[in-house]
Order: C-alpha cells, then structure tokens, then sequence
C-alpha cells in the first residue's frame, strides 16, 4: 500500500513559532503554484499502479486557499492511482478558515478525515504565538464538521506556552475531549529564525523551562489515556480505531510520495525531496535524492521504533547487519527498564517517553 502527501505551502499569516515551508502569497503565485502541483502528479511516472489507503493534504494551512484547488488535486490523484474504497483521506484546517459549506465539500471529494490546529483555547495564548483564531472557532468548527459528516476528527496542541500548566490544559481537552477521535499534543520548539525566538531573547514572552514542560507532558499522557485516548506514538492519542494510519506509515517506513514544496518521500529505501524555494520547486530541482544505506535504514528503524508503542524489531535490524545487543548503552538501558524488551520487539518505557530523544541519542 502506498501513502500520499500534499503539500500547500499557504496561510493567511505566519505563526510566530513556524519554521515549516509556510508562506503568505497572493492569488498569482497561488494560480501558478497549483498548476505546477498538478503537473507534478500528473506527470509522476513510479509507483502509479499502486494502491493507495491514505493521503494526507497537509501545510501550511490547506483550508485557507479556494476549495477549487482541493478539488483539482483530489481529481488528479484519483487519475493517477488506484485509491483503496475505505482510504483514510485527511486534510489540515484552521479553526477561522472552516466554515459549513466548504467542509461539505471536503466531504463529498472524499475527504474522511479533518485535522484542525487549534493549539489552545485560551485566546491571550492564541494571540501571543500568532493564530489567528479565536476559542470560540474552535467550537464553531467542530460543530460545522459534525454537521458535514466527519467522525474522525484530531486537534493539535501546544504544550509549553506561556502562563500555561498541566490544570489549564487539561480543562482544554477535557471541553472537547467528546467532540474528537484524536489529539496530537506537542511540545512547542523555539526554531532558529523565528519571530518566537526573537520575542522569547526580548522577554516578550517567557516560556517554562523543558523540565516542567516534560512534566506536563507526562501528565496530560496519563489523562488522555485514561480518558481512552490510546498513546501509540509520542505526541499522539486516538480512540480505539481511530490512530493516524498516514502518519503511521512514516513511522513504519512503508512507502509514501509527496508532491508539493519541500515535500518528501521514500519508496523502496529511495528518499528524495523537493525545493523549499519557490524558484527552485518550479524549475524542478531536487535538494537531494539518495538510495538509503543499510546504516541509514537501522538508524530510522530503531529512531522511529522508539517513538511508538509498536517499537523495533532486533531481528530485523541484525538482517542488516547490526547486532544491538553488542551496544553497551542499548544493553543499560534494557537492564534499567528504560527500554523493554519483549521477545524481538524493543519499545521505550512509556514513563520515559519525555525523554525519549536521549534515549534515541544514546543507542545511535
């Protein structure tokens, strides 16, 4: 099975925190862009025989441009490939650019599953990072979407704000915690370039340090969890049934192709990317395009693995040449219930799940 992604590089505005290949653009470069986008699907020569079960269309902010282009990229993928009948089809949204109608047609171009970023709904945060919506949109939209169809729902957040605490977000879920099938809840980066950074060296906002954010973390884990929202990768929670299986592919290095600006995609260990620059998308050019080696291929393994609940297999990593259980650190953590190991499978202990880029680090 094969997974496709879509990207649209365009907001309305850019959030304060975004280092993503986001942009605010006017009309013509967005006419000019979307007929490149479509070329490039149309044109794409591998893998067209293959079954596709998920597509992922994905920003930037995929809501904010005319529903039109949505309609023209969902037809030229249907052309292209062969799509499953039950394929799990998401598109990424922002609460103040969904409104009724527009989602009923996402419904009707097939579109099953909607993630909207809401990140907070207290609306001083909102204001702080830069979004441009409001607590009461957030509500708006949920509404809208369960009038148009959508059952499967997720919403992003932010974990990490300013003047934020376990107590408040926890009061955040739980005001829609009914109205979803998903969270994915991040913990927020300062990215080099950003407008945080820059108000963060300013003092015009001050953050918690990365320990109480980690305890947070922890915290709203182990409510979601109790609340039925299964942990199966770091920073995302679904219902039974309801996991991300887009998202899943890139955790299992299944095959996936992306069209768009700086989009990625790896088929058969093959991994290539498009331009992050306008300019350079439209000439065609390609940052790099690389056939993984057998080292590249353990290290994702083991990388990914270690951020899920489903883990690596020891065995098939030893298939390629690397033995583990010769790693010192690997072999401390496994005796310090870090990692746990359960036949071949080695997973991260969920209770160091906030420190899991140390853990990663040190076997690598």
């Amino acid at each position: 099975m094969l997974g496709i992604y879509v990207h649209i590089p365009f907001c309305e505005s850019k959030c304060n925190y975004c280092a993503f290949a986001s942009f605010v653009q006017k009309k013509e470069i967005q006419k000019k862009y979307f007929k490149f986008l479509i070329d490039e699907i149309n044109n794409f020569n591998l893998a067209s025989d293959s079954i596709v079960d998920s597509i992922f269309i994905g920003g930037g902010t995929p809501s904010c441009v005319d529903v039109c282009y949505i309609e023209t990229i969902m037809s030229a993928i249907k052309n292209k490939f062969k799509i499953l009948k039950d394929a799990e089809i998401t598109i990424e949204a922002n609460p103040n650019s969904l409104n009724l109608e527009k989602l009923k047609i996402y419904r009707k171009l097939g579109i099953n599953r909607l993630s909207i970023g809401v990140q907070s709904l207290n609306n001083n945060q909102l204001k702080k990072i830069g979004r441009m919506h409001n607590k009461k949109q957030v509500f708006d939209a949920l509404k809208f979407a369960k009038k148009a169809g959508f059952e499967n729902i997720n919403c992003d957040f932010l974990l990490g704000l300013e003047n934020s605490n376990y107590f408040k977000i926890k009061n955040m879920l739980r005001k829609i915690k009914n109205k979803v099938t998903h969270f994915s809840c991040y913990m927020l980066q300062v990215e080099n370039g950003t407008l945080l950074e820059k108000m963060c060296k300013e003092k015009k906002i001050v953050l918690p340090d990365e320990d109480k954010t980690v305890k947070i973390y922890e915290k709203i884990s182990n409510y979601l969890q109790k609340k039925k929202f299964f942990r199966y990768e770091i920073s995302n929670f679904a219902k039974e049934g309801y996991q991300c299986l887009h998202n899943i592919k890139y955790w299992r290095r299944d095959n996936y192709l992306g069209f768009g600006l700086s989009a990625h995609s790896l088929f058969n260990n093959k991994r290539w990317a498009n331009a992050s620059i306008f300019d350079d998308y439209f000439k065609n050019k390609k940052p790099y395009e690389e056939l993984l080696t057998n080292q590249q291929i353990i290290e994702e393994i083991i990388m990914l693995g270690l951020r899920c609940e489903i883990g690596f297999n020891k065995k098939q990593i030893l298939d390629l040449g690397y033995d583990i259980e010769k790693n010192e650190n690997f072999n401390n953590l496994i005796n310090k219930n870090i990692l746990i190991e359960k036949g071949d499978i080695i997973k991260t202990n969920p209770k160091y799940y906030g420190v899991s880029n140390y853990i990663i680090s040190s076997i690598l």
